[in-house]
Order: C-alpha cells, then sequence, then structure tokens
C-alpha cells in the first residue's frame, strides 16, 4: 500500500490511499507522539500511516482521538492498544446556578493567556498546544469562551464550550493552580452551562481523563453524571 502524504512535518499532514484519508499532527508541543485522525480508511490503511508517521523525526508513538468502544476495532487490528481512558460525563440544562465571579466572554485575542493558564494546569501529556487549543475552540459553528480575569491583568482560568443541536460540549476548563480551591473552576462550570442552555442545548457533554479525582469530584458536585459510554485514546509505538 502506497499511502501518500500531502503536507511537512511537524506540521499537520494529510495521508491518502484511494478513497481512504486521514490527518495527522503533533499531539502537542510537549509530547513527541503523533495525532491521527482517520476520516475513511480500514486497518491496513491505519497500519500504513502509522508507520510512516513513526517514521518521522522525533515521533516516538501514533496516538488515536478519543474512541467509544465500537470505533476501536479497526484501529486494534492495526496494533493499536489502549494508552489513556476518559470519563464521559453529561448534565441535563435545567436547575442552573449562577457563578460564584465574574466571568467574561473571551475571543482568540486572548489565545496567549489561555495557553499559559492550559500548560500550568495541566500535565504534559494532556495540555494543550496552540494547535489543539484551537481545534477545541472551532470544533463546532456555535461556540464561546469564557474567562475569570485577574484584577492585575491576565486569567485566573478559562473554558471552551461548544454547541451542535441540542448538544452542548465542555470542551476545556483549566484554572491556574495558584487560583485553584477558590471556587473559578466551578464559576467557568456554570457560566459554560448557562451560555450553553442559552444557545439552545438540553445537554452539556464533558470528558475527563479516569483518576482525576478533583475534576470528576468537582463536575459531580455541578450535577454531571457518567455517561455510561467512556472512551479511550489509543496508541501506537512500533
Amino acid at each position: 500500500m502506497k499511502v501518500r502524504i500531502e503536507g511537512e512535518w511537524p506540521g499537520a499532514v494529510t495521508l491518502c490511499y484511494g478513497w481512504s484519508r486521514a490527518t495527522a499532527r503533533p499531539w502537542n508541543d510537549a509530547t513527541p507522539m503523533a495525532h491521527l485522525r482517520a476520516e475513511r480508511g480500514g486497518p491496513a490503511f491505519l497500519d500504513e500511516c502509522a508507520r510512516l508517521l513513526l517514521a518521522r523525526p522525533g515521533v516516538t508513538g501514533v496516538l488515536s482521538p478519543p474512541l467509544f468502544l465500537p470505533a476501536r476495532p479497526p484501529w486494534e487490528r492495526a496494533g493499536f492498544a489502549v494508552h489513556a481512558r476518559l470519563i464521559l460525563m453529561r448534565r441535563s440544562l435545567d436547575g442552573l446556578s449562577a457563578p460564584g465571579h465574574a466571568v467574561d466572554p473571551g475571543d482568540l485575542r486572548d489565545l496567549d493567556d489561555t495557553l499559559r493558564v492550559d500548560r500550568a494546569a495541566f500535565d504534559p501529556f494532556w495540555r494543550f498546544d496552540r494547535t489543539a487549543l484551537l481545534e477545541a475552540v472551532q470544533a463546532t459553528a456555535e461556540r464561546a469562551i469564557h474567562l475569570v480575569r485577574l484584577p492585575g491583568g491576565g486569567l485566573a482560568g478559562f473554558a471552551v464550550t461548544g454547541r451542535s443541536g441540542r448538544h452542548a460540549y465542555l470542551q476545556r476548563v483549566a484554572v491556574d493552580p495558584a487560583w485553584q480551591g477558590r471556587g473559578i473552576g466551578r464559576s467557568l462550570v456554570r457560566s459554560a452551562a448557562a451560555w450553553a442552555g442559552i444557545a439552545g442545548a438540553s445537554v452539556l457533554l464533558l470528558n475527563t481523563p479516569d483518576g482525576n479525582a478533583a475534576a470528576s469530584g468537582l463536575y459531580a458536585a455541578e450535577g454531571f453524571r457518567p455517561a455510561g459510554r467512556d472512551l479511550a485514546v489509543l496508541a501506537r509505538t512500533a
């Protein structure tokens, strides 16, 4: 199988073979792994894409997007195995509480400040780089950025929300560790839920890494419950 690569690594690339198509980019700027997203194609195509990406300088592994269980078999047949698990949670958008902090709307001009908070708040594997943050913001046509600003400038925390039909998605919540424990994350979650309800959604969904007790506890306290369909990121390293 001769898969064609369009683009220059470590920038985003497209991989094609006949009707099969995938895109790839670095996972983030702290983890030397590639993020492969398949649009069309079976195990043989995924296998060849992984081999080509693992041949790129500095690439130590190839990671899938978060996948539900029914979507994993083609990846597993291509040599991928579960690398990290995520818990999918949801809440209906009724009985909402008001934020306890002032939460301002943001836009792409706040990108540098949000990235600084994200890098401080997450471990290297889960943190966003600029490309990943832009993907989260632009994942849906209707979206919002929520900011808790510091009195002297900069951000204490941010959230990203999007809506598609009756479903809204809490794509990201991050609070600077220096400002954690003050209810800022709770205010951001409440602001995101309020925006989603006003935008016309009836359900707000999010995912959080399995084992992140602090985040899971916050979401549970804010009315989120496990959706019963967990996700997993699969990896191939050889």
